[in-house]
């Protein structure tokens, strides 16, 4: 008798293509009509404090976590509990990593604000745009890969470990906040940062599965 298990979330068709057309959108919006207003507005108020820099940094608390269960898993009692998330974090880790270098270098756009070898930023030269394939980290800000990391590290530890849902939908609104407070990033680049963040889980979980059969 075939299963009628209900899919995970995470792998629902009719909730990915629902997710993906709204994060679309939404980051398409965020470009036109949001970004460049809404970096103004931080710059002007001077929001970002000590806090938000440290929610800023929520990736690095995930990277953190994710090795601490690699090396949990040198304890042979906990290796058959772990094994599963430890290979989902692994190839997430690596298809994160390619995802983020290949994303910033095919859009090429600035950043809010400059921060490296007086990079054209919309705050000190009223400048914002895409250039594809450009050279050099002043064109590395879309997408956002602390919200890449961190919603693709948060997905695999919400998958495996739902009873601390709330720590992990924590993470993800924390990195916006973080982020943006600190004028990091648009805040179209954190919503391309998380669509991505999620497709490197999915991803990932596939490829991981196999793996551990």
């Amino acid at each position: 008798m075939p299963s009628t298990q209900a899919p995970h979330p995470l792998f629902s068709l009719k909730k990915n293509i629902i997710f993906y057309a709204v994060m679309l959108c939404m980051t398409l919006l965020s470009i036109l009509f949001i970004d460049r207003h809404l970096a103004d507005f931080i710059h002007q108020h001077e929001v970002a404090n000590s806090f938000t820099k440290l929610l800023s940094n929520i990736p690095a608390l995930l990277e953190t976590l994710a090795a601490i269960a690699l090396l949990c898993c040198l304890v042979p009692k906990l290796r058959s509990k772990l094994s599963a998330l430890v290979i989902h974090l692994l190839f997430t880790l690596l298809l994160a990593t390619v995802i983020r270098f290949g994303a910033k270098a095919l859009f090429g756009r600035t950043w809010p604000e400059t921060w490296v070898d007086n990079n054209p930023s919309w705050i000190n030269d009223r400048i914002e745009a895409f250039h594809p394939f450009a050279e050099g980290v002043a064109y590395n800000s879309f997408p956002s890969g602390h919200a890449l990391f961190t919603f693709a590290l948060a997905s695999t530890f919400w998958f495996h470990l739902p009873r601390y849902r709330l720590f992990w939908a924590a993470c993800m609104l924390g990195v916006f906040i973080g982020q943006l407070s600190q004028n990091y990033h648009y805040l179209g680049d954190l919503l391309a940062g998380a669509s991505l963040g999620v497709v490197c889980t999915q991803l990932a979980f596939t490829v991981a599965q196999k793996c551990h059969r």
